[in-house]
């Protein structure tokens, strides 16, 4: 962060907020010519700092539910590692290596539990030898938050973007076709492509195509526009905290849902069936603190934090929301 100037940062934290923005509208909102933003955000990307532009997607709305497995390994060596990590990769949509508990996180987005029981024994059968133990959990609802640390806000200034559903009463499952779906697998690894390039990519027009990126997002198919960051080149750290509660009034863990809402921090909020009652996640400059974030959350939640556990995510190898659909 420390070759990063003021500019640079708010110029990630504007892509953060929407990809799409223009390079005119960014340059707007950060004191610079349209030019010097184009070659600032090639920049960021040619120094890595950001890796790719993503589409954040509700996949529940597509009637996936989204299956979550904490691995832990032995008698493991680097090689088998990576043959575990490789065949996870063609399976899952999200493959995390960590240090605590757990040496690998993995995200399955399935139709039902029987698709995803046939994916999880068919590795454990392949590598049941190597895994300890592991744990699975569904996720239920999981807030997107944007990243305010890197202009140094202390608390969220923007709105969540929600994967899942609040409740029962608010399911609902919406249809897309394969010209939608070929949208969203062009935008799932660009988000910042032009309509025109989107349309000549797919054989479309562009007047189809941002008709159909419009309806996507007012069915609430498409939640945002982000950029991927690489949060080691930007000089922090990442965390997930998984926290077991007690005591529990819904007045109490809405205060706690609150408080992790607005913490400048955090980047991930999850609601689960199976694990941890909440999972929580950091990103932040040093272990201390991480730390106080902890310190902070015990001072103020003691009373219905039950237990805590916290790992460091060290390698993320994949994040798909885009399950394979066939029409």
């Amino acid at each position: 962060m420390e070759k990063l100037d003021l500019k640079d940062r708010k110029i990630l934290y504007e892509l953060d907020l929407n990809a799409r923005q223009t390079d005119k509208e960014i340059s707007r909102k950060v004191g610079l010519s349209r030019e010097a933003t184009r070659y600032r955000i090639q920049k960021l990307m040619s120094e890595g700092y950001i890796n790719y532009f993503m589409t954040i997607l509700n996949t529940m709305k597509l009637g996936y539910d989204w299956y979550r497995t904490f691995f832990k390994f032995q008698n493991i060596n680097l090689q088998k590692e990576k043959e575990i990590i490789d065949w996870l990769n063609e399976r899952a949509s999200w493959v995390t290596k960590v240090e605590g508990k757990w040496d690998l996180n993995t995200g399955i987005f399935c139709k039902n539990v029987y698709d995803f029981k046939d994916i999880l024994d068919k590795f454990i059968l392949e590598f049941s030898s190597y895994i300890e133990r592991y744990e699975v959990s569904i996720v239920t609802r999981m807030w997107h938050y944007h990243r305010d640390y890197l202009i140094e806000n202390k608390n969220k200034t923007s709105k969540a973007e929600i994967m899942g559903f609040s409740s029962r009463k608010d399911y609902k499952i919406e249809k897309i076709d394969e010209n939608d779906y070929k949208i969203l697998e062009v935008l799932l690894k660009d988000a910042r492509m032009k309509t025109v390039d989107i349309a000549r990519k797919i054989n479309s027009t562009e007047m189809i195509v941002r008709y159909r990126i419009k309806n996507l997002i007012k069915k609430g198919i498409i939640l945002g526009f982000r950029s991927f960051l690489n949060i080691g080149k930007l000089g922090y750290a990442y965390f997930k905290l998984h926290i077991k509660l007690q005591n529990l009034t819904s007045q109490k863990k809405d205060k706690l849902l609150q408080y992790l809402h607005n913490h400048s921090s955090t980047v991930y909020t999850t609601e689960l069936v199976g694990g941890a009652d909440i999972e929580t996640e950091f990103q932040v400059k040093n272990n201390e603190e991480f730390y106080k974030c902890i310190e902070e959350l015990r001072r103020q939640f003691g009373e219905i934090i039950r237990d805590y556990e916290f790992m460091q995510y060290t390698n993320e190898y994949k994040f798909s929301y885009l399950p394979e659909m066939k029409f």
